[in-house]
């Protein structure tokens, strides 16, 4: 019988430690767990505190886009308008001169 009780407390001496072993284990998985609900709480907090900023910085660039395009368009516009009061200017360059070779010529 003592043979057969101390295989048996060997058993259960095993056996504990191992639960222990495995009792730690989840302490430590726990802790982990825990650890990451908190850092997933103060990212969540992070981001909706940034989001007024982050909607802010999206409609500036928006708007930029659209100033951009809008100062495009406002550029090539100004180049056709330019294009055209140099034609104008050539051709009243061009008109002065055939007058001044006529009055030239007819003096």
């Amino acid at each position: 019988q003592s043979s057969g009780s101390s295989g048996i407390n060997a058993e259960y001496g095993d056996l504990y430690a191992e639960l222990t072993a495995t009792h730690a284990e989840v302490q430590s998985i726990e802790g982990t767990v825990v650890e990451i609900s908190r850092l997933q709480e103060i990212f969540t907090e992070k981001v909706l505190s940034q989001s007024d900023q982050i909607f802010q910085i999206h409609r500036t660039a928006v708007e930029t886009t659209e100033n951009t395009r809008s100062g495009n368009e406002e550029l090539r516009e100004a180049i056709k308008s330019a294009a055209g009061f140099r034609v104008w200017l050539l051709f009243i360059f061009i008109m002065a001169s055939c007058c001044l070779l006529f009055l030239d010529w007819y003096h």
